[in-house]
């Protein structure tokens, strides 16, 4: 084998590397992906992780307007929105969401979802909730 094919084989893992780290980059700046998740560059340097995150459900219809508390067949779902909150992963939260509560027999014609982030502030370290996405839903009757 020659001295440049060998070169070739060895510079693989930092290409492959390099690759990793950019997609993740990119993907926690576009999509508000956590940088704990998805390859997990950047996760020591950030308090931006699934501690740090929550999402609020709300459901509305003619006789109703309330926030949920996230039940147990939801949790999975919900997660997956705080970390990824994509349009994807919102909008199968509140079809679920939509789902159960007409299978308890509670009207939803509308669900919103809001994914906050706990930031804390330089120097004092005061904690401050910043909203990350908004998603609305409105459902079939």
């Amino acid at each position: 084998m020659s001295l440049v094919h060998e070169r070739w084989w060895a510079a693989i893992p930092a290409v492959l590397l390099t690759v990793v780290a950019t997609t993740q980059i990119i993907l926690t700046r576009v999509t508000m992906l956590s940088p704990w998740k998805g390859g997990g560059f950047g996760m020591f340097s950030t308090l931006d992780g699934r501690p740090f995150r929550y999402a609020r459900l709300f459901v509305r219809a003619s006789e109703r307007s309330e926030e949920l508390t996230v039940p147990p067949s939801l949790e999975d779902l919900t997660v997956a929105v705080e970390i990824l909150p994509g349009e994807p992963q919102l909008e199968r939260l509140a079809r679920a969401v939509v789902a159960r509560e007409r299978r308890q027999g509670r009207p939803a014609d509308e669900v919103r979802i809001e994914v906050w982030r706990v930031e804390f502030a330089a120097g004092s370290l005061m904690p401050r909730d910043r909203l990350l996405r908004r998603h609305e839903f409105r459902a079939a009757p």
